[in-house]
Order: structure tokens, then sequence, then C-alpha cells
């Protein structure tokens, strides 16, 4: 659809009970020329049961640059209109910007984290469900949201609620938008099914992999596809940026579950 690419994985495994269709939308970090249309149309004629947004939707939730955040409000609002919406925060979002710092690496401090009150409104009113480090239970699923750690102090994440929501006796999905937390933090945690963002495929693509990524460096393990049959990596959709995208399309990535 135009530039931006639709990547289908198949997921075998009885945790759901039924057959189930999953769209992960994310890192649109939205600007006034962002392409909500080609999103849209993809989602409309992949119809998912489910529409999973893990982060950095937005440049920032703090209130400022409201011109760039219109293409954000208006693809929640659309995809909330095709399919139930859970949309997870990212580095970006609350503020943990810089990722990619060598300075801000080296921070201690805490800095505080701060959304700006109308803004969450306005984002409950589209009709998505916003996760920051918690979990809803709808149809029957846990659907959790482990926010970005890079604001906190250590720069990680807070995990202390995941051990209430891995022991729910029901299908669980987590929206992480830090890939490089699977090896870390998940992996051997009780989740069905993980999805994450924010590498941007890895920006440059060669012979099929990630060049580089923040938070895991040159040639990273975890830029896109599906890894131990539970967890999906999106390459997102912003388009280039400070580093543009070679060999190495936006992408709506489509999960179905058997």
């Amino acid at each position: 659809m135009g530039n931006i690419e639709t990547l289908e994985y198949k997921l075998n495994t009885g945790a759901f009970g039924k057959r189930l269709k999953f769209a992960v939308v994310c890192d649109l970090h939205s600007r006034e020329n962002s392409n909500v249309d080609a999103v849209t149309e993809i989602l409309k004629n992949e119809s998912p049961d489910y529409i999973l947004m893990p982060g950095d939707i937005f440049e920032r939730l703090d209130g400022s640059d409201r011109a760039h955040k219109r293409a954000g409000f208006e693809l929640l609002r659309r995809a909330s209109e095709i399919a139930p919406v859970f949309y997870s925060v990212g580095n970006h979002e609350n503020g943990g910007v810089s990722s990619w710092n060598v300075i801000k690496w080296m921070r201690i401090e805490c800095i505080p984290k701060y959304f700006d009150p109308n803004e969450l409104d306005e984002i409950w009113d589209t009709g998505a469900t916003f996760l920051d480090d918690g979990f809803v239970i709808e149809d029957g699923i846990a659907f959790g949201g482990l926010s970005s750690g890079l604001i906190n102090k250590g720069r990680q994440p807070q995990l202390d609620w995941l051990d209430e929501f891995c022991s729910l006796d029901c299908p669980k999905v987590l929206l992480c938008h830090h890939p490089e937390y699977y090896k870390q933090y998940l992996k051997g945690r009780n989740i069905d099914l993980i999805v994450s963002g924010h590498a941007h495929g890895g920006q440059w693509r060669v012979f099929g992999r990630g060049v580089f990524a923040p938070g895991q460096g040159i040639f990273p393990k975890y830029t896109s596809g599906i890894h131990d049959s539970r967890f999906v990596i999106s390459k997102g959709l912003k388009k280039g940026g400070r580093i543009p995208r070679i060999f190495n399309r936006p992408d709506v990535t489509v999960i179905s579950v058997n």
C-alpha cells in the first residue's frame, strides 16, 4: 500500500483457543505528513480482531507540537473503528527521547514522567486503550503494556506489575516498545505473545538483517520478524529521520494465530 508493506506471520499456539488476527502498528512518530490513509486502508483490508500499537505513535505527549499530533490522533480514531486498539508507551511518549545518545546513557538521575492530561483524555476519546505499565482483560485475553524505562533511574523498565500479569489464568499479550527488553526481562516469563517496535528494522537492511538499533548496537538480533514462536517485531512506520531507511520499507505487521 504505497510505500508501506504488510508483513504476515503465523503463530501456531493453542493458548488463545481460537483463530485470531492481530495487527501491529507502531513508530508513526506523528507528523503532519504521516500517511494515515495508507495505514487505514491496510487495516481495513486485513480486518484484524485486535490492533496493537507498541509505542512511539507520537513524538511526545507533553502538550507541545499539537499540529504534528493530528495524524496520531486520527490514526487512533480510525483504527478504533476497525477493531479494539491497545496502545502502550514508547520512549518518545514518556520523554526518554534520545535512546541512542551516549550522554543520556550515562545519566543516573530519575527524570519525572509527564503526560499532558488533555492529551491522555484525547487518546481515550479515540476509543483506544492506553496502557502504561499495566494491563486490562478484554474478551478473556489480558493485554499488557510495558512502558519504556529510559527515563527511569538506571534506565530500566518497571517490572513489578508483570508478576501479576504473568500469573493470570488466561491468554496474555504484551506490548513492549523495546525489543532489547525481551532477552533480559521477558524471555522466561509466561506470556503467549509479545510485540515490539522501536528498532525501525535496523534502519538499513543488508541481506535481511538490520544494521543498527538503539539499545542493541551494530547488526542487532531483534529488528523484525518472529522469534521463539511468540515474539514479533514490527519495522514500524517512520520513513526516515536523522538516519534514513535503506532497503527497509515501513510496515504494518499482521499475526495470524491458529
